[in-house]
């Protein structure tokens, strides 16, 4: 194993995907559930971002480039769903995906809360808040500068090691949860609204600077060539203006007369 294939992996991850501080999302998502739930939750979360993060270190960009998707896309579509997310949370969780009963006496609807929660394990959390282009980005980077098999291999591995690692700082979230009163919940919650607010702006803007200046290397180039066209396809004998003023009609006459 290359160690510093898997230490660079696991710390890039880390920065990128933040455990620590997504567990606070999660906490915010799945709010008063049952910690069993949670538990389950945090095992379908963690088995769905190591699915993604793993088949990016292995084949990441040819699947976008089996779909005709650039990296820069991706990141602004994804950006957007966490826009749309981040807004909801702000508002106090109107979303009942998002909404947290702690203050409740009882859950009343528990089976359709779990249903309702359920669905926004995959998107937006596993994909594109976790396992999304931020990850996807620096895994691939990560693997490419360890092409070898064992490189691969040490940044697959640190990669798994890390999402391990968030996977039971969610798991605990239900234990964390009980220290929580309703209005620390809500704190949370709004905290962690302007939180993915921020993140989806920085992807969003990631990649359309990407995009930008990917267009800007294609262009340049194509102007900087025809330039040099229309100049090589000028004769060199023509010279750009011509030196000999032209004579006037009265000295004409002149040199005529003389």
């Amino acid at each position: 194993m290359e160690y510093a294939a898997f230490i660079k992996a696991f710390l890039a991850l880390f920065a990128m995907m933040n455990p620590i501080g997504n567990t606070g999302i999660f906490i915010s998502m799945t709010g008063d559930l049952p910690a069993a739930f949670k538990a389950r939750a945090a095992l379908k979360v963690t088995f769905t971002v190591l699915i993604i993060l793993i088949g990016a270190v292995f084949g990441g960009t040819a699947v976008l480039s089996a779909f005709g998707i650039s990296l820069p896309a991706f990141q602004l579509a994804g950006g957007l769903i966490v826009l749309g997310i981040g807004f909801k949370m702000l508002h106090g969780g109107e979303n009942p995906a998002h909404r947290t009963k702690a203050g409740d006496e009882q859950l009343n609807n528990l089976q359709q809360e779990e249903t309702e929660v359920n669905s926004t394990l995959i998107v937006p959390l596993s994909m594109p808040i976790l396992g999304g282009p931020g990850s996807i980005t620096t895994v691939i980077t990560v693997a490419a500068a360890y092409p070898s098999t064992v490189g691969t291999m040490s940044v697959a591995a640190g990669t798994a090691a890390l999402t391990l690692i968030m996977g039971i700082c969610f798991a605990m979230s239900g234990f964390i949860g009980r220290f929580l009163t309703a209005g620390a919940q809500q704190i949370i919650l709004r905290f962690m609204g302007l939180i993915l607010v921020a993140i989806a702006s920085d992807m969003m803007l990631t990649g359309f600077q990407q995009s930008v200046g990917s267009g800007v290397k294609t262009i340049i180039p194509t102007i900087v060539d025809e330039v040099e066209e229309v100049l090589d396809s000028r004769p060199e004998s023509q010279p750009l203006t011509d030196p000999t003023p032209a004579k006037t009609p009265a000295s004409a006459g002149s040199d005529t007369a003389k």
